[in-house]
């Protein structure tokens, strides 16, 4: 898929003279259009501009995980998602594909389902990819392919980057108030920046083929996440229902010097041909690609009025699928942020959360994936690192560590707001979904007194912020089995303070209404208050190296 030009919105966009943007995207691969996608949904104009002259067709990163579900989920973008991609169903083990029996090496389906309501997904990045472009030109976001940032200057009040036309060999100048750099592993923004990368980058040393072949004689209905032949070489299951690639991947020892094209190709098929068990099978072979493992983060995200996210922040090995996700989380930490700071509702100051939070989780997912890869008995589960990770809470409370089980989630401020079922009219709501582009209050059945100091609070701070009533009379959403306010911490007639991008920011226990409490309103200003960072700026806490 190339670029079809510019979108509607990208009016004098093919000019000569200075384009102005609030925000420049330079990236725009996963990270970048998420980045897009985000912005726009909290209206700010942004413009992304991506070197390469369109999506790539090699599949990528593969797993969706069920945190990434929920942000896209909040987009309204799952059912699109879902039509390009499966659930998982499995990792497996054996001599062949042919074999007779395989061996489960893991779990069975989405263990995610039980407390998420998006849960993960196999979707490979150049069918994402397409989602989110779409979605962000449709919101207004201005995406162009073919673009390269050749320099960059900032000032106290902004960034003056020069964007060449690769296609036309032209450059243009934009003048922006934040960039973004998205631009990957070798980010050339980060190294103008002269920021330094803890970790160790890694050489190409791994292959993998994505083909298609018609496999069913020998899966007999079996349908494997992926399969695992002689401990090392792996068959992944690619593309979607209606269109299904697989992927072989092997480490790259035969490969050690240069290899063409050619050779690639051949060494591809022969090891397909060993690990389907189907020696006169003929695979499509589409593309052959030789990979380094790095495993790498940024010393610091922010540097002035540009930051990093995604692989320009922080690269990390396959395992997990865990590098493409973080880097969409990042976009959704920062998105609120900056569209906070744009719209006046905060000061630049707040940026510098997001340094701290997600240098933080970046750090710790990396060093916790090494962990797991080399059997340390310390590495958290996987479910912990997909949904359970910890921010430092807002407010100034102990440090609670990287992470918590979210299987058992505590709601406390720092932690990703827990999933739960509600019941509303016409069926079911997860608590996730009464999130949007604000701030959100919860309250308990017995809270009513917050909702007025909820109004008060957005009006004063001119945020958007909606209050919700679970359970008790009068109320459209049901607490079925009045777990509600155990499972934040609250009370019932206690409340809670959810981020934009869903994370608790405070919270406030109360068994019942005895106007004992202490003021809502002055409670609840205060907490907006240090959320946009006005207050009391976050601490910043130390981050474990990776191994």
């Amino acid at each position: 898929m190339t670029d079809s030009g510019p979108a509607p919105h990208a009016a004098g966009e093919t000019g000569t003279g200075p384009l102005h943007v609030p925000v420049l995207i330079v990236g725009g691969s996963l990270s970048g259009l998420s980045a897009a996608v985000l912005l726009a949904r909290h209206g700010v104009d942004c413009l992304v501009v991506e070197r390469r002259s369109g999506i790539g067709s090699h599949p990528r990163s593969r797993v969706l995980t069920a945190r990434s579900g929920e942000v896209f989920r909040s987009l309204g973008l799952e059912p699109a998602i879902d039509s390009v991609s499966r659930r998982p169903s499995g990792w497996f083990g054996a001599d062949t594909l042919a074999d007779a029996e395989y061996t489960r090496l893991g779990p069975a389906g989405d263990p995610t389902l039980r407390i998420s309501p998006a849960g993960s997904r196999l979707c490979d990045q150049n069918r994402l990819e397409p989602i989110l472009l779409a979605d962000a030109r449709r919101r207004g976001a201005r995406v162009l392919y073919g673009r390269e940032l050749t320099d960059l200057v900032q000032d106290a009040h902004g960034v003056t980057a020069r964007i060449l036309d690769r296609s036309t060999g032209r450059s243009r100048t934009v003048r922006c108030e934040y960039l973004l750099a998205a631009d990957g592993t070798r980010s050339p923004v980060r190294e103008a920046l002269g920021i330094a990368l803890n970790g160790r980058r890694g050489e190409p040393r791994f292959l993998s083929a994505v083909f298609a072949a018609d496999l069913d004689s020998v899966l007999r209905g079996r349908r494997p996440t992926a399969v695992v032949f002689q401990g090392s070489q792996v068959l992944f299951a690619r593309g979607t229902p209606g269109e299904p690639l697989w992927e072989y991947g092997i480490p790259d020892s035969p490969f050690v010097g240069g290899a063409g094209d050619e050779e690639l190709g051949r060494f591809a098929r022969d090891r397909i041909r060993r690990v389907t068990g189907l020696p006169g099978l003929e695979p499509d072979v589409r593309s052959v690609l030789r990979w380094g493992a790095s495993a790498v983060v940024a010393e610091r995200f922010r540097a002035g009025r540009v930051l990093l996210l995604g692989d320009a922040a922080h690269t990390m090995p396959v395992i997990g699928g865990l590098g493409g996700n973080t880097g969409i989380q990042d976009a959704q930490n920062l998105a609120w942020k900056l569209a906070a700071v744009l719209h006046g509702a905060a000061g630049g100051q707040l940026l510098d959360t997001y340094d701290v939070e997600r240098r933080r989780v970046a750090a710790h997912t990396l060093w916790h994936v090494l962990a797991t890869a080399r059997g340390l008995p310390e590495a958290l589960h996987p479910e912990t690192l997909q949904l359970g990770y910890l921010y430092p809470d807002p407010g100034g409370g102990p440090d609670a560590g990287p992470g918590e089980d979210p299987y058992s989630p505590t709601g406390r401020p720092g932690s990703r707001a827990p999933h739960l079922w509600l019941g509303r009219e016409g069926g079911r709501v997860s608590v996730l979904d009464l999130f949007g582009p604000g701030f959100t209050l919860l309250v308990g059945p017995l809270g009513q007194r917050w909702l007025s100091a909820g109004a008060r609070s957005a009006a004063a701070f001119g945020i958007p912020l909606t209050a919700h009533r679970i359970g008790g009379p009068g109320s459209t959403l049901r607490d079925p089995h009045g777990t509600f306010p155990a499972h934040y911490g609250i009370g019932p007639a206690g409340a809670v303070l959810v981020r934009p991008d869903g994370y608790v920011a405070r919270r406030w226990f109360s068994a019942r209404d005895t106007g004992t409490a202490p003021d809502t309103g002055t409670a609840l200003d205060d907490a907006v208050a240090t959320a946009l960072g006005l207050r009391a700026p976050l601490a910043a806490v130390p981050v474990r190296s990776p191994v």
